[in-house]
């Protein structure tokens, strides 16, 4: 029983420290990570109060919790060891996109500009007022692609609004922008999420960044 536990700990914690960026992620990653996150609920069932329903239940949590903080917490903590260090600049991840999309979500998008194929350019100016609308305020696809609300479209040397993304009985309209169309992704970010809003808003008045990919 103890066995069994500690394997589907460790891999669930595994999934949930790693979602979005394991794609690169080999059999001997999987396995070793899903390993180290098990030994929580190792600890657990061998030195733990035994009982026969909740032993198994606290050992399964402390995995879980043990990979929701490395990937909150422990990834970036990392990170910053090795570059103070002087060891190393690199983050692990196998592109910067993943980097600067799946890694953090501390850090929210406020803005997003993409130029795509015929040269237009595709703009959500804000995203905070569709943070509560379907897959909002947007998703960044691992394969580079991107799904997210447009107010404003840039063709034929000029500005134009899109008046008709919210509409009142038919629902929001999202668009998708496939990764072989992308040509260029502008991300703004803002870094104090707003707890009385909605999901994804924020409360700062200064943006904190601006990435572009």
């Amino acid at each position: 029983m103890a066995v069994q536990v500690s394997i589907v700990s460790g891999y669930l914690a595994y999934l949930i420290a790693y979602t979005g960026i394991r794609q690169h992620h080999t059999a001997a990653d999987t396995v070793l990570k899903s390993f180290a996150f098990g030994l929580f609920a190792t600890a657990i069932m061998k030195w733990g109060y035994q009982h026969p329903v909740f032993t198994p239940l606290v050992a399964l949590s402390l995995s879980l919790v043990a990979g929701i903080c490395w990937r909150l917490f422990g990834m970036a903590a990392w990170q910053s060891v090795m570059r103070n260090s002087r060891v190393s600049w690199s983050d692990d991840i196998p592109t910067a996109w993943l980097s600067i999309t799946a890694t953090d979500t501390r850090y929210r998008p406020s803005q997003v500009v993409i130029d795509v194929e015929g040269g237009r350019t595709l703009m959500c100016d804000d995203t905070r007022p569709y943070a509560d609308a379907p897959h909002g305020p947007c998703i960044f696809g691992a394969d580079g692609g991107v799904a997210f609300y447009v107010t404003s479209e840039f063709r034929d040397g000029e500005w134009i609004d899109h008046q008709d993304v919210r509409h009142p009985t038919q629902g929001d309209k999202i668009t998708y922008i496939p990764a072989s169309a992308v040509k260029r992704v502008e991300i703004r970010y803002w870094t104090e999420a707003n707890g009385r809003a909605s999901p994804g808003a924020v409360e700062t008045t200064e943006p904190a960044g601006e990435a572009t990919a």
